[in-house]
């Protein structure tokens, strides 16, 4: 069989694969024909090792068993659809361990799919798990793409787990031996084990380098001491020794730095002097401020310090929580609402009252705890977030509460303190609490009863002091009556309900577009015309401000002259679009005649009720709420008329 056969027989495959899919796979293929000397139509028993060498593997693995095993459990209940399995492997291919539905279990077992099982190239020729190995990014092998014909119905899609070195230690791979499986159905799945794959990288990352200082580093203030935030492990010399996917590549394009001094311009002891400055709280993080990157640009870091040099750069004793009252702190937001919210809740949590904050998905509920932690704590305390929703199991456990030295396999050797630790003298803000696991609800609830963090392998109990905000855009109580909620923590942590409004009902669209575009404009200001404005505010909004960010930074690539018309919008708001364009020759004197036809008719409806507004907005079926934002927007009170 030649190259050239090799690459024609799989082609009518991949018809609807992309080009990057298209070359994995050919080149896959050719490395099983010439490098393995694999035949196609081979038809032969997969190699499993014994039971006591997968043992031996396991144990060798250390922290990656030990991190992954509730995982690929977690990861299991995520996919929700039948036929499918989870599996992880060593740094080998060698399955370590797997999960799939009792009834399953044969089909796999038949394909080769178990512990034990060795799923390289050179083994099983092109594959989910080790065409994954070679490629070192997430990938699909779709049935006939797989070189061996007898894997032909398995759908494979995986991705890799990068230890601190930025080699590949493991595979995290999802299986199907479903027959209806189509490629783009993949797509989901695929997302979804890039992100388990990422999270269990960064546990390993934390783990491994626990005894060295954590810079994390990312171009937005708020994502920084979060999951989405880039890690690199220094020592205190300056010199690095480990970093995560995303920092490796900050570093590449930094002209692969090897110390910190090159891609930040400062030693590890002016870094740490000036960070500690800008926030001397004992909790192990130091405040966020922006960095200039070699080769330009800035960024925003914080650094994370290991017990040693705590001690040696910040040896008094950690103070209590005060009180300040707010000190002129306010919020960029002109949203009538949006502003009350604010004001409650700063004054709610300068007194320790607990808040509970409601509000569909991107509509901002983290960027209001952080103005309102700001304004009743103060910048320089610690603000502490974590999305219940984006870790599994064990690592919400992990961050929440840290572990003792020697609690477990492959446990730090200093320990670890926990995120809880790390927000005393500050505030802890839980982001979608409802997907939190029932049995860490009932270890968060004693820690909010007794004021005190118990770390995993330990007996000893720590006190902290902080406060809470918790978010979540799902019911707690409908939550409560499923039996995936407790009862007794909802009431804790109900103090004071702040419901966000979604960006389609708020007044300041106007306002927030124009911040926006001034923080995205590279080469001078950039604005919205009329028929973009119009678009904007006649859609619905669905992803919410996440999906304003979106739609601007795309349009603003595509500006001229400092303008954004309604061709430079994303095509996916076609329907909207194209109204617009149809109805912008009618335009006069700067004002869109469907703005004005529905201020006129809100204004007539407000009138004919004799301005009570209750009756009104019963009539167009609408909330108080609503019609309030609406009179705001349009900016219609008694004296319009």
């Amino acid at each position: 069989m030649s190259g050239s056969h090799v690459g024609g027989r799989i082609e009518a495959a991949l018809q609807l694969s992309g080009v990057a899919q298209n070359r994995a796979v050919l080149e896959s293929w050719q490395r099983c024909h010439d490098q393995f000397g694999l035949v196609h139509e081979t038809a032969r028993r997969p190699e499993i090792i014994s039971e006591s060498q997968t043992r031996q593997r396991r144990d060798r693995s250390g922290r990656l068993f030990h991190h992954a095993h509730e995982m690929v459990r977690t990861l299991y209940r995520k996919i929700d659809t039948a036929g499918y399995a989870v599996f992880l492997t060593d740094r080998d291919g060698v399955i370590l361990d797997s999960v799939a539905a009792h009834s399953m279990l044969p089909s796999f077992r038949t394909n080769g799919l178990l512990p034990g099982a060795i799923w390289s190239e050179e083994r099983e020729g092109t594959n989910g798990i080790g065409t994954c190995l070679v490629e070192g990014r997430p990938i699909t092998i779709h049935k006939d793409e797989h070189f061996l014909t007898q894997h032909a119905g398995l759908t494979c899609t995986a991705a890799p787990v990068f230890d601190p070195d930025g080699k590949v230690c493991s595979v995290l791979d999802i299986s199907a031996v479903r027959n209806d499986i189509r490629r783009e159905d993949c797509l989901r799945v695929r997302s979804l084990v890039a992100d388990y794959a990422d999270a269990l990288e960064r546990i390993l990352f934390f783990d491994e380098c626990a005894n060295d200082i954590i810079v994390h580093l990312h171009p937005d203030a708020e994502h920084v001491g979060t999951a989405r935030d880039a890690l690199i492990a220094v020592r205190p010399d300056g010199a690095i020794t480990g970093s995560t996917a995303l920092a490796r590549r900050l570093l590449s394009a930094s002209g692969g730095a090897q110390n910190i001094q090159s891609l930040l311009g400062a030693d590890m002891d002016s870094l740490m002097a000036r960070m500690l400055a800008a926030n001397p709280v004992a909790t192990g993080n130091t405040g966020t401020q922006a960095v200039p990157i070699g080769g330009g640009g800035v960024m925003f870091g914080q650094l994370t310090l290991p017990e040693k040099q705590r001690r040696r750069f910040y040896t008094a004793k950690p103070q209590p929580v005060q009180r300040p009252a707010n000190d002129g702190h306010d919020i960029p937001d002109q949203d009538g609402v949006l502003r009350r919210l604010f004001q409650v809740g700063s004054k709610l949590l300068a007194n320790d009252i607990h808040l509970l904050m409601s509000g569909e998905t991107g509509s901002g509920k983290e960027h209001l705890a952080r103005a309102i932690h700001n304004s009743a704590m103060g910048a320089g305390k610690p603000f502490v977030a974590i999305n219940c929703a984006a870790l599994p199991e064990s690592l919400i456990e992990s961050e929440l509460f840290g572990h003792a030295s020697g609690a477990f396999t492959g446990a730090a050797r200093d320990g670890f303190g926990g995120r809880i630790k790390q927000a005393d003298g500050g505030t802890l803000f839980l982001d979608e609490i409802g997907d939190m696991p029932v049995g860490i609800q009932g270890r968060l609830l004693r820690v909010l009863e007794q004021r005190c963090v118990e770390p995993l392998g330990s007996t000893k109990s720590v006190p902290v002091n902080f406060r809470l905000i918790c978010a979540s855009n799902v019911d707690l109580a409908h939550a409560v009556a499923n039996g995936k909620f407790l009862e007794d923590l909802l009431y804790r942590i109900k103090g004071a309900r702040l419901a966000l409004p979604p960006l389609r009902e708020r007044a300041d669209m106007a306002d927030l577009v124009a911040r926006l575009l001034a923080g995205f404009a590279k080469n001078g200001p950039v604005r919205c015309d009329d028929g973009v404005m119009d678009v904007l505010h006649r859609h619905n909004w669905p992803g919410n401000v996440r999906e304003l960010v979106n739609v601007l930074q795309y349009a603003c690539v595509f500006a001229e002259n400092g303008i954004i018309k309604v061709s430079h919008l994303p095509d996916d708001l076609n329907g909207l679009i194209k109204n617009a364009e149809a109805t912008a020759p009618a335009q006069t004197n700067g004002h869109n005649p469907l703005w004005q036809a529905e201020r006129d008719a809100l204004g007539k409806a407000l009138n004919d009720q004799c301005w009570h507004v209750s009756k009104t907005a019963k009539m167009l079926g609408i909330s108080r709420n609503t019609l309030y934002r609406k009179m705001e927007k349009y900016g219609i009170g008694r004296q319009n008329e």
